[in-house]
């Protein structure tokens, strides 16, 4: 699969892709953030909510950000279509809706797919990991 990075600014890009983000009865068009210094996926409480995921107590977490300030989310499970590929993993939801994306980093991306940045040619190229890939039945 080939993306292009996003313009943020004429002189800003990401590496900004779409994705659809499921729960078990919902579905949402959504767009995410390639960050390889990421630990985990990230996504805002906000689309937990209107997913209808429920995030219970227990799978209360802190992580630290950038900012070196502890950030508190929860584990939920998601389904996560890019491209023609579905799987099912486990992802942080937090407090990040100004962001305005999720973030998608080792666990929950990476653990999926061999990735390339071609930052000259402002393209990504992600083809998913076959040797341990389950493809999604659901």
């Amino acid at each position: 699969m080939i993306f292009h990075y996003f313009e943020i600014t004429p002189k800003i890009v990401r590496p900004i892709i779409p994705i659809i983000l499921k729960s078990q009865t919902k579905l949402m068009l959504y767009s995410a953030l390639i960050d390889s210094g990421a630990d985990y996926s990230i996504f805002s409480l906000d689309i937990a909510d209107a997913l209808g995921i429920k995030l219970q107590s227990k799978d209360k977490v802190k992580f630290i950000g950038v900012g070196r300030e502890a950030i508190y989310g929860f584990w939920g499970k998601i389904r996560i279509t890019i491209g023609d590929t579905t799987y099912k993993t486990h992802a942080i939801f937090a407090e990040i809706s100004d962001f305005g994306h999720g973030i998608l980093g080792h666990k929950g991306f990476f653990d999926q797919f061999d990735v390339k940045l071609i930052y000259q040619k402002q393209i990504i190229e992600i083809e998913p990991y076959i040797s341990f890939h389950k493809p999604d039945r659901n």
